[in-house]
């Protein structure tokens, strides 16, 4: 298996690491190996100068901008972070080729004596048959100051307060320790008391880092010469073993302050970055619910300014002008002219620009490009505060967030598209669909009538038409109208409902009435089949609209007339169910498969292929249910358990009918129409 070589550059805060960029560009140039930039972030990185972090976060910048990816790891050392990592890359067939690492001038006796961090380096990582490219930087490499790494610019008042009053509880635990010692006739040593103050600088170190402990230390001596060491009261020291104790005290305390403070520094690093990625997810899994652009910008914008506690600005190109920006949320920022060159250049360029780093512009604004697979959407600005620390962990949270944004607002665009492409491929199936049925169910029908009348004409003329060929002709033509009628209703009806055209009347009707009205409309339909109507004794009225009941009616029936045999009996039962009243219409024709009982109320819906010769638009059950569904009532459908399918028609609204006539009209009765 061939091997994947890289070039790898190390850089830190040296001013002229920009070099070694350089170097790993023409290097990568003239082997054609791909080129890339580490940098080992240890705990020293938190007490660099805010210099040196932005530095650190152009040079990264930088390599981007000329082509190179960019690592960045956590690690206690340098050199065993950059050893660690030659031979990762190396056990993943990925090998080092060559390793360019810079090395400033020495000065002073000690620094000719020692091996510099390059050559040490060298050492390391012979073994991978890495070659190490050594390039010198003119000038001194940049050094934290103990005043840099004491951090004093971020010490608070209350740091300081922690640490006496930390030294002012040692003092009263070890008086009530002497007090306690005093009543049982023993004596406390220095030693003793000298624990309590120990224990006061390493919780304050732990809690408030380095300088509140050294405080805390140097206040507990204090406080241990003047009252527990001859003599007493003042700051002399009159025995060389007090001198001994107190010094071993005082050493002690800098020493656990010291480490203290690392821990702290070193775990508050662990939170920072497990905050970040605990905000990453909350971001994305809050914006990803949203369903729309503004929705999605109105919670990024929010979550992430609570996040980095900074004002953010979401640029996107408008949809008549996609090479031109316009800020989309906020309303309004506080842009600058040099904002606006920033912001210009970030899209035009498609790279970071802005605050840290080199086409910075004297401005506060750090603007990331908004990339995705399909190329730039726009960009997102952040105002940087200038306590706030910038270094390369926060420059790759700001790529993150920036990366981050942009997926999920080209996700939503993406489902905007194809939930329009999905509209528009069903209002073409539809239309298709419609079309099918208009050209093949309401064809037929016509054919039918102008085939009857032709024949009724013609006859006629020639003069062989007696009487009952004619009204058999005439009665075809009225039956085949009278569908064709039923057909266009139908898909009206169905077209008004899903428009919102259509209003619904509520008034209390008859049960009985209703159904008495559709038997009368469907007599000739009803021909070759047997309609039982079975009532309570009991007559009931219900709230609903009564001409539109009244089609739910005749199209479930007029269902159960297509696909029963003919001389089959179709059952109609009106019932008081659930705390409602419902219409119960069962035939015995071939039932409806278990699988599709839900879908028989779908549109231009056929459950067989039988169903084709079956004159009908699909349409009547559609509108039976969108019709129910409108008045608060159902409508369902199983397979009865003497074959055949049964439907129900249940309203939620029921009372006793207050007409006595009509109550004597809906006894129970068995009409037989033959």
């Amino acid at each position: 298996m061939n091997k994947k070589y890289q070039i790898l550059v190390c850089i830190d805060t040296h001013p002229k690491s920009n070099v070694l960029l350089r170097a790993a560009a023409n290097k990568s140039k003239e082997t054609g190996i791909p080129w890339g930039v580490l940098y080992v972030e240890t705990p020293q990185h938190f007490t660099l100068e805010r210099d040196a972090r932005e530095r650190i976060l152009r040079f990264l910048t930088v390599a981007e901008e000329m082509g190179g990816s960019v690592q960045s790891l956590e690690h206690n050392d340098v050199i065993s972070g950059i050893k660690n990592y030659v031979e990762t890359a190396h056990n993943d067939g990925k090998p080092v080729h060559t390793l360019i690492m810079g090395q400033s001038s020495k000065e002073g006796f000690f620094d000719e004596l020692k091996a510099s961090l390059a050559e040490r380096i060298m050492r390391e990582v012979r073994r991978f048959s890495t070659e190490v490219q050594i390039v010198p930087l003119v000038g001194k490499q940049y050094v934290s100051s103990w005043f840099d790494r004491l951090q004093l610019k971020d010490i608070k008042l209350r740091e300081i307060v922690f640490a006496f009053v930390s030294v002012g509880g040692a003092y009263l635990a070890s008086e009530i320790l002497q007090i306690q010692t005093s009543s049982i006739g023993m004596k406390t040593q220095v030693y003793n008391v000298t624990a309590f103050f120990l224990v006061a600088a390493i919780i304050t170190s732990l809690r408030y880092g380095l300088v509140p402990g050294l405080i805390s230390a140097i206040a507990g001596f204090s406080t241990i010469n003047y009252f527990y060491i001859a003599p007493y009261g003042g700051f002399g020291i009159s025995h060389s073993g007090d001198a001994v104790n107190l010094s071993i005290f005082l050493i002690s305390a800098v020493i656990v302050s010291l480490m203290g403070g690392y821990n702290r520094a070193w775990n508050s690093a662990l939170t920072r970055k497990e905050k970040r990625s605990q905000a990453l997810y909350k971001v994305h899994r809050l914006a990803s619910d949203a369903h729309d652009r503004e929705g999605a910008l109105a919670i990024l914008h929010e979550e992430l300014s609570q996040l980095l506690e900074m004002d953010i600005a979401f640029f996107l190109p408008p949809a008549v002008s996609p090479d031109t920006l316009e800020l989309v949320y906020p309303e309004q920022t506080d842009f600058t002219a040099q904002d606006e060159k920033s912001l210009q250049l970030c899209w035009d360029e498609v790279r970071t620009t802005g605050h840290g780093t080199a086409n910075k512009f004297d401005s506060v604004w750090r603007f990331e490009p908004l990339t995705t697979y399909n190329g730039e959407i726009g960009v997102i600005a952040i105002k940087v505060p200038l306590h706030v620390r910038l270094d390369a962990s926060f420059g790759r949270l700001l790529s993150a967030l920036a990366d981050q944004a942009a997926s999920i607002l080209e996700r939503i665009e993406l489902t905007k598209m194809m939930g329009e492409s999905r509209m528009r491929e069903e209002r073409e199936k539809l239309r298709a669909m419609l079309l099918s049925s208009v050209s093949h169910d309401l064809k037929t029908p016509l054919a039918s009538i102008i085939g009857s009348l032709s024949v009724h004409n013609r006859m006629k003329k020639a003069g062989r038409l007696d009487s009952d060929t004619s009204d058999e002709l005439i009665e075809t033509a009225l039956d085949e109208a009278q569908r064709l009628d039923s057909f266009i209703s139908n898909i009206l009806d169905m077209t008004r409902i899903e428009s919102g055209e259509i209003t619904f009347d509520s008034d209390w009707v008859d049960t009985g009435k209703i159904v008495q009205n559709v038997m009368k409309r469907m007599r000739q339909r009803l021909i070759n089949h047997e309609l039982v109507l079975d009532s309570s004794d009991i007559s009931r009225e219900v709230k609903i609209d009564k001409m539109m009941t009244g089609q739910v009616l005749q199209n479930v029936i007029d269902n159960a007339v297509k696909y029963s045999p003919k001389g089959t009996q179709i059952k109609v039962s009106l019932c008081d169910e659930d705390g409602g009243f419902s219409y119960k219409i069962k035939d015995q024709g071939a039932g409806i498969p278990e699988g599709k009982l839900e879908a028989v109320f779908d549109k231009y819906e056929r459950l067989k292929q039988s169903d084709s010769q079956v004159a009908g638009t699909g349409l009547g059950l559609a509108i039976s249910r969108a019709v129910m569904e409108k008045q608060g009532g159902t409508i369902t459908v199983r397979n009865h358990e003497t074959g055949g399918a049964e439907f129900t028609l249940w309203f939620p609204l029921v009372r006793k009918s207050l007409n006595e006539k009509a109550r004597g009209d809906v006894k129970e009765e068995r009409s037989r129409m033959v």
